[in-house]
């Protein structure tokens, strides 16, 4: 017995009805987030917009091949039943392609929110113009499928001719994968180089890593399409790759905006991310003197990281760089435009002071100069009375 890509109508109602709802609340989650909290939306939250419309808009051309007669037989379907399915297939893959391609855009331009590194911008860049590239060919491969375009719902027509659909298909699918796949590891070096305590390391590469899940649905996809593409029954055959195709983008929606919530997040649920910076305090002749621990930089620095991802700064320019300094790790996280200049070591190391450590300078030299005025003051009391 051959392979069938066969499911209910009631079956391909219910996923694609159910994932475009939960990829809609994620949207309508990322957007409050971007506008009414952090206030500072930005070409990505476009993107996914975009994205999320023509998702429902592939929901609602499969549902309109359902009330045609998706999941039963083709000769059991009148005529117009036929060609109506079959224009709204048509419409389908189009709008399925454009969903997808917006996506992957939100991610990317995303990416170039929050990493400074030049040569991982360049990269994005280029794979931006990749993504472009694939995106034009698919929305007007499947536009142009056919010539006649109507020939791809009225094989009647005489003298029509089509593409071939496993060939074009599996070309567009095998892309679709790689530039996923391109897209989830393309960030996963720069974590290396974040000086992160080690949870929140793994939290922040999960969080991105979560665009591998989309590449294995894709993959999971592939054999439905092999079915769809050499089906001669497609009512019959095609319900399992509109559901997998509906599974497909609407999770690519979902791992977009994950990581852009947290500052929603910290408002509804402030214990969830609560990293509250511990400080010790000394007294070393007569002066307090503020001790911050390791601990505290490393949840400062992935607070920072996690504005970043919300837009609450802009593009964050941002890194952070670690430096023995007398066997001392010292962070900073500055804008990348605005480092302060390092002063050679001995060994030729530069020296980096953290931001925190520069405010908690800045408090105790304003301490010590109001204890010099104090002083001096009691010395001319002292010297009045005596």
């Amino acid at each position: 017995m051959g392979m069938s890509g066969h499911a209910s109508g009631e079956a391909v109602v219910g996923v694609t009805i159910g994932m475009t709802v939960l990829a809609a609340m994620a949207v309508i989650a990322r957007l409050a987030t971007r506008v009414g909290i952090v206030r500072n939306a930005g070409i990505d939250d476009a993107f996914i917009t975009l994205a999320l419309l023509f998702s429902i808009a592939t929901t609602i051309t499969m549902i309109l091949q359902v009330n045609n007669g998706m999941g039963k037989h083709q000769d059991s379907l009148s005529l117009q039943e036929q060609f109506a399915q079959l224009k709204f297939l048509w419409a389908s893959i189009w709008v399925y392609n454009l969903s997808i391609s917006f996506t992957k855009f939100s991610i990317l331009f995303q990416y170039l929110r929050i990493f400074p590194d030049r040569k991982f911008r360049w990269t994005c860049y280029g794979l931006i113009g990749v993504v472009f590239v694939y995106s034009c060919w698919t929305f007007f491969s499947a536009i142009f499928f056919c010539t006649p375009v109507k020939y791809f719902w009225r094989p009647d027509i005489l003298g029509g001719h089509c593409l071939d659909r496993f060939g074009v298909w599996f070309a567009n699918a095998g892309i679709n994968i790689v530039t996923d796949v391109a897209t989830g590891v393309l960030p996963l070096p720069l974590f290396k180089s974040l000086e992160l305590a080690k949870p929140q390391k793994i939290a922040l590469m999960t969080v991105f890593a979560l665009g591998g899940f989309t590449c294995v649905v894709s993959i999971l996809r592939l054999q439905s399409l092999y079915v769809i593409s050499k089906a001669t029954d497609v009512s019959w055959n095609n319900p399992l790759a509109a559901i997998w195709s509906s599974v497909e983008i609407n999770t690519g929606i979902l791992c977009s905006c994950l990581p852009t919530l947290k500052a929603c997040v910290s408002r509804y649920f402030p214990r969830i991310f609560n990293t509250k910076v511990s400080r010790s305090t000394t007294r070393q002749n007569g002066q307090r003197s503020n001790h911050y621990t390791n601990d505290s930089r490393h949840k400062i620095a992935f607070e920072d990281l996690g504005r970043g991802l919300s837009g609450r700064d802009g593009v964050v320019q941002k890194s952070v760089i670690q430096s023995r300094i007398r066997g001392s790790d010292e962070y900073d996280m500055p804008y990348m435009s605005s480092l302060p200049k390092g002063h050679e070591l001995d060994d030729g190391q530069i020296q980096v002071v953290t931001v925190l450590e520069q405010q908690v300078q800045r408090r105790e030299s304003r301490a010590e100069t109001e204890s010099t005025k104090g002083l001096v003051r009691d010395t001319f009391y002292h010297s009045g009375n005596s």
